[in-house]
């Protein structure tokens, strides 16, 4: 789901001192005076030495070798021991707890402490964990929203080199977004998923998730990381089935909200050619245009496409919660019918891109093609559908479909939702084909 930033520490050997022909101290920089700690910003120092212990590692680890498998962030929310995290960082134990298990190491070091898994939340991609044994200094959640433009601190473990503290901006919510984000000018790097970002008085106000890099990272709001905590403090101790229980009920929640969301708004129509398409349907939809130009090639290929952008992790291998759609426009006037025609079926014939999945997570597709006539306009359309091996009742749904124009032009369409039950994904593609028309 995520592009992480790589880093690389360049090392210089140090010239040796004595050597024939070098002065003592060549190669040798003068040192820098050293910046006493009173002299840094009190709100970052401060801040980080009195929270710091409020901060832990979490360890995945593979039960069979006994040896971590990922790293990253957490932080305790509760005197019992409760402590956030990402989803995405504990998945692993989830989808397979019979291979993974989970640890915290605390600041200050010492023996990692086990923690068992208490609830989830994979839409909004945050758990929570707890240890045995309680804590004394936690964090409090509040669902205060800060100003625009405030100085916010990212805490974590970035690529295992200890609690670090990280300086950014405050840029509210992602506009348009599918599943709601933070957006945070500032160094969210691996290992740092699950941590706290926190004004400068300590209050917790999103949850670090994901990084585009270049500064740009993305925080889950702290309302989603309460409301999780206030259903852990009364949850009993899940099995691992109730675990993946509680997933499949949050992911069909959330296809069921968004099946509603499309079929109440109205399908705008976009020109394409001599036809009008599917367009922008929702804001949470992105949409891009191109039409490449090549002088050797005897036809064009006008691509429409829109997309969520945004998924929700299941595991390593396998994303849902996606809606895209492809529109292709071909039109030539060099070939003739029968060789448009063999265009056309080859551009038919190709795979949309899948989501991503493996044959441990989901099943072949199954497809059903049939002609249908659309008000008027002869559509070829193939509806594709594999389910999900751990979730029942969901599925991933692809609609292909295609429509010629006296053999010189068409229009070939796809259709992508991704954790979606049978009957929704069937509503949504009717009403998508339905959109279908020629130019008037």
């Amino acid at each position: 789901m995520f592009a992480f930033l790589l880093a690389a520490v360049l090392a210089q050997a140090p010239v040796a001192p004595g050597e024939p022909g070098t002065p003592p101290d060549a190669g040798v920089p003068e040192a820098s005076p050293e910046v006493p700690i009173s002299a840094l910003p009190p709100a970052t120092h401060e801040l980080f030495r009195r929270i710091e212990g409020r901060v832990a590692q979490v360890r995945i680890i593979e039960r069979r070798s006994g040896t971590r498998s990922s790293i990253g962030s957490a932080f305790f929310v509760s005197a019992a021991g409760h402590a956030v995290t990402n989803y995405h960082v504990v998945s692993d134990v989830v989808i397979h707890p019979e291979d993974y298990t989970a640890e915290l190491v605390l600041r200050g070091g010492g023996e990692p402490v086990p923690v068992r898994l208490v609830d989830v939340d994979v839409v909004h991609d945050l758990a929570v964990i707890q240890m045995a044994t309680p804590v004394a200094d936690f964090f409090a959640l509040e669902d205060r929203e800060p100003p625009q433009g405030a100085r916010l601190f990212a805490m974590g473990n970035p690529r295992d080199l200890g609690t670090t503290i990280v300086e950014g901006t405050y840029n509210g919510l992602i506009q348009d977004a599918l599943y709601e984000r933070l957006h945070f000018s500032g160094a969210i790097n691996p290992g740092m998923s699950g941590g706290p970002t926190l004004t400068g008085e300590g209050r917790v106000v999103g949850v670090n998730v994901a990084t585009m890099g270049n500064q740009v990272g993305f925080l889950v709001p702290v309302r989603f990381a309460r409301d999780l905590l206030a259903r852990a403090l009364q949850a009993k101790e899940p099995d691992a089935q109730a675990l993946l229980d509680t997933v499949r009920a949050q992911l069909m929640d959330n296809q069921q909200r968004l099946t509603e969301r499309l079929l109440e708004a109205p399908l705008p129509r976009h020109t394409l050619g001599s036809y009008r398409v599917p367009g922008r349907w929702s804001p949470f939809l992105k949409c891009w245009g191109d039409t490449p130009h090549d002088p050797e090639v005897p036809y064009t290929v006008t691509n429409y496409q829109c997309s969520s952008e945004e998924d929700i992790y299941v595991s390593s291998n396998h994303r849902t919660g996606v809606v895209a759609f492809l529109h292709q426009y071909a039109t030539s006037q060099k070939l003739g019918a029968l060789r448009f025609s063999a265009l056309y079926s080859a551009l038919f014939s190709q795979d949309p891109d899948a989501v991503e999945a493996t044959r441990q997570d989901v099943t072949n597709y199954r497809c059903k093609s049939e002609f249908v006539d659309v008000d008027g306009l002869p559509v070829r359309a193939a509806l594709c559908l594999r389910a999900y091996r751990k979730f029942p009742g969901l599925y991933d749904v692809v609609l292909r479909a295609a429509t010629l124009n006296a053999g010189t032009s068409g229009v070939d369409t796809s259709l992508t939702l991704a954790g979606f039950t049978a009957e929704n994904g069937r509503r949504i593609a009717r009403r998508y084909l339905e959109a279908l028309s020629w130019t008037k």
